[in-house]
């Protein structure tokens, strides 16, 4: 990949995050090549709409070919459209717990979507509801089970199926965290932040998200989990960053330290901190805490940007066998990489993520 089309990606990418003017430098204009592979790179890390912002930031002169301009527009009204949609399947399953008497907590997708600009251009895959008990878990399963649908349970105390067509899961675990060693501590810190939960209204609905703190640990984490497994995509870094902008003040930041600390993952969020700053354009201040300037991440950039999102663009693998057999493909090889990648740095992750992943599968 041409170190101009990076550029450029990047230059979007934050304008578009952040409401930036571009700074035009000598990688404008593009050929219509090169815009191609912007397009490619930015739907490839789920960010098309957010780069699509930053691209109306450009004179017209240097926009795209009008036949990609129309592409990526009509791909853009795709994702406002499904995210609309998705809205009112939440709607209506906030009033199918509420009449449980069941307040689960929105995990990810529209509740982070809320800290976005324009949250209609995050794209969101599905939804994920937190039960914060196992008695609740159950009601709610039982109760979709009566009402006839199919539920399939899956690793990671984990179940889904589908609402109206749409995808959703329930989680018994708010944190994809898998040394059990720090589970009795995990427990604590969510009892202790549980009247800090924060509400959302969506389509007439009030849902329940996370409080800052919690929101940290569970979107950061996530992302740890999918660089241990196959790759992450660049949208979930602007999650990250994204909540870092808005909850700033919400939150003790030397508490949110010292639990990665106790959590054994501080190193690697000092990496995940380098990024948001040096390529998704996250003023420094708005970390939680002091960014280490002496830490050098360019090569998990180099590894996020090879994979794509959850690694399904991941060109060192066979790729057209993957997608035709619907499996992942090189799976030993691929985690035994991420392995060595990561354990210097989140070393009991590293260690339990497949141990956690291969029990889960037997735990309902």
């Amino acid at each position: 990949m041409a170190n101009v089309v990076r550029d450029v990606f990047f230059s979007l990418l934050q304008s578009g995050l952040w409401n930036r003017a571009i700074e035009l430098s000598g990688s404008f204009p593009l050929n219509n090549e090169q815009w191609r592979e912007v397009f490619i790179m930015s739907s490839n890390h789920t960010v098309e709409a957010i780069v699509f912002d930053g691209l109306n930031q450009l004179p017209v002169e240097y926009f795209p070919p009008k036949n990609l301009l129309l592409e990526w527009t009509v791909k853009v009204d795709r994702i406002e459209r499904r995210n609309l949609w998705m809205n009112k399947i939440i709607s209506q399953q906030a009033k199918f717990f509420k009449n449980l008497t069941i307040q689960p907590l929105l995990l990810k997708g529209q509740g982070i979507a809320s800290t976005y600009i324009n949250p209609l251009h995050r794209v969101c895959g599905d939804i994920d509801w937190y039960l914060q008990n196992k008695k609740d878990y159950d009601a709610v399963n039982r109760k979709l089970s009566n009402l006839g649908v199919e539920i399939t349970f899956t690793a990671g105390f984990s179940c889904s199926y589908s609402w109206n067509q749409c995808e959703v899961e329930h989680h018994k675990k708010i944190f994809d965290i898998h040394n059990p060693f720090s589970y009795g501590f995990l427990r604590k810190i969510e009892k202790e932040e549980f009247n800090k939960k924060q509400e959302l209204t969506i389509e007439g609905e009030t849902v329940f998200l996370p409080s800052p703190l919690l929101t940290f640990v569970q979107i950061n984490a996530h992302i740890l989990k999918h660089l241990l497994s196959f790759g992450i995509g660049m949208r979930q870094l602007c999650d990250s960053a994204r909540i870092c902008y808005v909850y700033k003040d919400l939150f003790d930041g030397g508490k949110l330290k010292a639990v990665y600390k106790r959590l054994g993952i501080l190193k690697w969020i000092e990496l995940l901190h380098v990024l948001l700053v040096k390529f998704i354009g996250l003023p420094k201040e708005y970390l939680p805490f002091p960014m280490q300037e002496d830490k050098n991440a360019d090569w998990m950039m180099e590894e996020i940007l090879t994979a794509g999102n959850f690694g399904f663009y991941d060109s060192r693998v066979n790729l057209e066998k993957e997608r035709a057999d619907n499996v992942r493909v090189d799976s030993v090889s691929r985690l035994k990489s991420n392995f060595l990648k990561y354990i210097p740095y989140a070393p009991m992750e590293a260690i339990f993520f497949p141990v956690t992943q291969f029990y889960s599968k037997f735990v309902h």
